[in-house]
């Protein structure tokens, strides 16, 4: 046997007798998004409570802040060489969760992930699409590539139908492609006194019942309607006597727009803006603590549903009127580009006063909901396992 053959067995060896299973984990990590890094920690927990032995490696961003939330080892997901190295070494590439495979924010995004996949095929393991929101993919050209990559892969889950019939509609016909949840659902909060702490600390007048607002900008310049949210913000304090909590999802972009539609609300001080940089597990736990969630956010939706409460949503794709629906909120849904305050308030306000209607209902969900996001894992796990199996009937020979 070759001396460079007799090396990698060696290597491989050694995994096998560890029965270690390497997974890398592909999205956009370490960019300061809390819905990303919530998918990050989703995947973590999902992985540590099948009680396989597994190693998640993270590429990313930022590499050392990454390691320092998560507790996982990263590497820079910009290296070709890093990318590369890490690849060979693992069991498994997974890509996603996350609305990853779109062309909405650029092509070179799509055009990234796609590479990521191929370099998972070049090193000659298995590669899954994980929980993925597909879409939108406006250019012929991105519909063409994702067909292309998608059909090599060995497992596809997606996160709601919408992503399922995108990719049946571009024809992607292997793998079969399976309806899952968001790795979210599987988030486990932090304890219940750090969320109280965290809002004493910020100066929210805990007293007040809260409605959470999880804003981001978007759209051309020009085109935020920031009075609009300052007259909705007036009129929710005014109608309900709460007080608003600006929840900023991603730093610091969302928390620079949250301050300047405060700027514009006649009583600022029916607001109270969250300032500091916390865990996705921090954050869940303090949604958990709102009356009411209203959100542009797609992963301020899932924390609210996640922690039971009801969540009025500014929909600004349509990952969101999918998310809605299955949660049975789908009346709870308006343009961010066209409303009107005083009507959205309104609606705001009754879902506000049937609080424990929609918590009742969010609960009997939940369990689906999570068994879901779970089972992307176990799907995983069981490319994982073939891959070690053919390994082990390698190193037999």
């Amino acid at each position: 046997m070759p001396v460079a053959k007799t090396s990698k067995f060696v290597l491989l060896q050694g995994r096998e007798k560890a029965c270690v299973m390497r997974i890398v984990v592909s999205g956009y990590y370490g960019c300061g998004n809390t819905g990303d890094e919530a998918v990050l920690a989703g995947i973590k927990t999902s992985f540590a409570r099948t009680n396989q032995k597994v190693t998640l490696t993270a590429l990313s961003q930022n590499p050392a802040e990454t390691t320092a939330l998560h507790g996982l080892p990263s590497v820079n997901r910009m290296s070709l060489a890093e990318v590369r190295q890490t690849l060979r070494e693992a069991d498994l590439l997974i890509s996603g969760g996350g609305s990853l495979l779109q062309d909405t924010t650029s092509l070179q995004s799509l055009l990234y992930y796609l590479w990521v996949m191929r370099m998972g095929f070049s090193a000659g393991i298995p590669v899954m699409m994980y929980a993925q929101g597909i879409g939108p993919l406006r250019r012929a050209m991105s519909r063409r590539l994702v067909r292309t990559v998608a059909n090599r892969t060995s497992a596809i889950t997606v996160r709601d139908e919408p992503s399922a019939d995108l990719l049946k509609k571009i024809g992607v016909t292997y793998p079969t492609i399976e309806v899952t949840a968001d790795p979210a659902f599987a988030l486990t909060p932090a304890d219940a006194r750090i969320a109280e702490a965290i809002l004493r600390a910020e100066g929210v007048p805990t007293h007040k019942p809260l409605i959470g607002l999880s804003l981001r900008p978007w759209g051309g310049t020009g085109e935020s309607p920031l009075s609009n949210y300052a007259k909705l913000i007036d009129l929710l304090a005014l109608k309900t006597g709460t007080q608003i909590v600006l929840i900023s999802m991603h730093q610091p972009s969302d928390h620079t727009f949250a301050k300047s539609v405060v700027e514009q609300t006649a009583h600022p001080e029916s607001c109270s803006l969250l300032t500091g940089n916390y865990t996705p597990q921090e954050l869940l736990a303090v949604v958990g603590k709102m009356s009411t969630v209203v959100a542009m956010r797609l992963h301020a939706l899932i924390f609210a549903a996640r922690m039971t409460v009801p969540a009025f949503a500014l929909s600004y794709d349509p990952k969101v009127e999918s998310l809605m629906a299955l949660l049975g909120l789908e009346d709870c849904v308006e343009s961010w580009r066209s409303f009107d305050p005083e009507e959205t308030a309104e609606r705001i306000v009754e879902v506000f006063r049937e609080k424990e209607v929609h918590s009742s209902s969010l609960a009997a969900r939940l369990p689906l909901l999570e068994a879901s996001a779970l089972r992307n894992a176990e799907r995983a796990l069981s490319l994982g396992e073939r891959r070690l199996d053919t390994l082990k009937t390698l190193i037999s020979r």
